[in-house]
């Protein structure tokens, strides 16, 4: 584990969320002292065991001043954004969707527009691309069909923006279906762990909806890399994914294969959302390239790993 010195500070927003602890973990596992600016509201579950090891800043994201202050104060040498609001429900609420999707991120950007970052990491989302019938390149023309996925876009072009602008080291990193340990338990992965585990029956949809599902640690994984090639990347988008689909049937398939255990599927009891697509992939070619990150996870893998954590929280 690397020493840290004062200008190791990292600042993560949205740390509290499934990828954001999961980033939060690696990074003190690599020794950086992690700031995380924290909503009063939020619960800390993912973090309960290592918060002694964190610094924990109650700011508003929406509070310009207070936040430039803050930012000024741990003087970070990177910063990870990733708060945003109501990613899967509660689609009508959009004024809150916009704040933090929009009016949090100008507020972020501008309150550390004066320090030398080596990266600023902004998460966007594809479902920014909307319905497409081949994998998704960063070059595709974005068209959002949920409130949340337009302030995503609208968040990307902002920070992209803002970089040009102002010659910063800004990167957006657009992750697929990032499923493993800390996800919320109403998501598709951990709904069907725990069917296994508890010998209940799986509702699934009647159709043929694909996924480009990335297992937590290569997600990570892209986000620590840019601590090292960010700098040469300003202003560039990239996706997060694995370059492979599968449809919920086949996931559970391979959930039943890994485990070596079964229980009854109910095709069709599970309803059909706006936002699904019986095509949705990344075109990871650029991450490959640039960011010289790959994903290391198979589905299996990554299922396997999921499962077994499942297995001791439950």
């Amino acid at each position: 584990m690397k020493t840290t010195s004062h200008q190791e500070r990292i600042l993560v927003v949205g740390g509290g969320g499934f990828v954001g602890a999961n980033l939060t973990r690696k990074l003190i596992g690599l020794g950086y002292e992690v700031h995380l600016i924290w909503k009063l509201s939020s619960n800390p579950w993912r973090l309960n065991d290592i918060k002694k090891q964190i610094k924990f800043h109650i700011v508003d994201i929406q509070n310009k001043k207070k936040l430039t202050t803050l930012i000024k104060k741990i003087y970070p040498v990177a910063i990870f954004h990733l708060a945003s609001h109501n990613a899967y429900r509660n689609q009508e609420d959009i004024e809150k969707i916009i704040n933090v999707s929009i009016n949090g991120t100008l507020n972020l950007l501008l309150a550390s527009k004066d320090i030398p970052y080596k990266v600023f990491v902004n998460t966007g989302s594809s479902s920014e691309y909307g319905f497409k019938r081949k994998p998704m390149k960063e070059s595709d023309f974005l068209e959002p069909i949920s409130f949340y996925a337009a302030a995503k876009a609208g968040q990307t072009f902002l920070c992209q923006a803002f970089a040009f602008q102002y010659n910063k080291p800004i990167v957006t990193l657009r992750p697929f279906s990032v499923y493993g340990q800390y996800e919320q338990n109403d998501r598709f992965i951990p709904t069907i762990i725990r069917a296994v585990i508890e010998k209940k029956p799986i509702n699934l949809t009647g159709g043929k909806q694909r996924r480009d599902f990335i297992y937590i640690d290569d997600m990570v994984n892209a986000y620590i890399k840019l601590l090292k090639h960010g700098k040469k990347l300003k202003g560039r988008i990239l996706n997060i994914g694995t370059g492979k689909q599968y449809t919920n049937d086949e996931v559970v398939k391979a959930l039943f294969k890994v485990t070596g255990q079964s229980v009854p599927i109910n095709k069709g009891e599970f309803p059909k959302r706006i936002w699904d697509s019986p095509h949705w992939v990344a075109d990871i070619s650029k991450a490959k390239k640039l960011l010289n990150w790959t994903p290391a996870y198979s589905l299996e893998k990554g299922l396997t790993k999921t499962y077994n954590w499942f297995t001791k929280t439950q």
